[in-house]
């Protein structure tokens, strides 16, 4: 969760300082990489605004901004569109698909189920911790027990 006493800036440079520190990197203009991440999550004219003056899209792209700065190649998303309206959680998914196309695997965890099936390649559907089916979303809106857990067929 971002540091709602902290600008949208601030939160973003604390990750990205730590990154510098801890893998003992160059030390390099923190400022300008924050401001590029920002940039691409759609944050850049919101750099000096207290996140707790966000709304809930804003933030939900300020973490994914913030775990950015760690530079991953994996980035588990839960629940990252809950609560969000359809054209919000088509923000999230575009930022989502650019990293996956840049190179970062994307494990998503979510309920928004065309939110699912638009990103993923591969699922795999639980019911109560349980593994019930996994594959392709096409073939897995046709599994007889998914149809069953979750629509009550």
């Amino acid at each position: 969760r971002p540091f709602s006493s902290m600008s949208v800036l601030e939160n973003l440079i604390v990750p990205l300082e730590y990154v510098v520190h801890r893998r003992s990197l160059h030390v390099h203009d923190t400022r300008a990489e924050a401001m590029q991440i920002l940039e691409s999550m759609g944050l850049a004219d919101k750099a000096d605004t207290p996140s707790n003056r966000l709304t809930q899209v804003e933030l939900r792209k300020l973490e994914l901004a913030r775990a950015m700065a760690a530079r991953p190649r994996l980035l588990i998303s839960d629940e990252a569109m809950a609560g969000l309206s359809s054209t919000e959680v088509e923000e999230v998914l575009a930022i989502l698909r650019k990293l996956n196309a840049s190179g970062i695997t994307v494990i998503m965890i979510e309920h928004i189920m065309r939110a699912v099936m638009g990103f993923s390649q591969r699922v795999i559907c639980l019911d109560a911790g349980r593994i019930i089916c996994e594959g392709t979303p096409e073939s897995i809106v046709r599994d007889p027990e998914v149809q069953k857990a979750y629509l009550g067929a």
